[in-house]
């Protein structure tokens, strides 16, 4: 009902997209909280694994990386910005494998350089 007098669609869109712009801010604040409370436990290293990337998707749907639009742009930021993304999600599921049975791996891992990609290192935990 509150759209419903709007003299505009643009501002009857403007209002919706406020409104419910809002509520995202906290999901991603939950969404983050997960994935920073998120650990092996008593998981299989697949279950964990599976658990922690959906949780990243989520939180992808929600938080979008700028990309550059300006046409004169050569330093490619954008790319840049999602491979730090993607060793932040590194760190994230090495940090919170279990102890006792990854640690060696981990040091082995966090040796190399650069850095393999998640799936790689999913694949070397399996």
């Amino acid at each position: 009902m509150t759209v419903a007098y709007c003299d505009t669609t643009k501002g009857m869109w403007d209002d919706l997209q406020k409104r419910y712009t809002m509520a995202n801010t906290l999901k991603i604040h939950q969404l983050k909280t997960d994935i920073a409370n998120c650990k092996q436990g008593d998981m299989d290293v697949g279950e964990f694994y599976s658990k922690l990337v959906n949780l990243w998707n989520e939180l992808n749907n929600l938080v979008k990386i700028p990309i550059c639009t300006c046409t004169r742009c050569k330093c490619d930021v954008s790319s840049k910005i999602m491979a730090m993304y993607e060793q932040d999600k590194v760190h994230q599921f090495l940090m919170d494998l279990n102890d006792d049975s990854y640690s060696t791996i981990r040091s082995q891992v966090l040796a190399l350089d650069p850095l393999p990609s998640l799936d790689r290192i999913f694949n070397i935990t399996q």
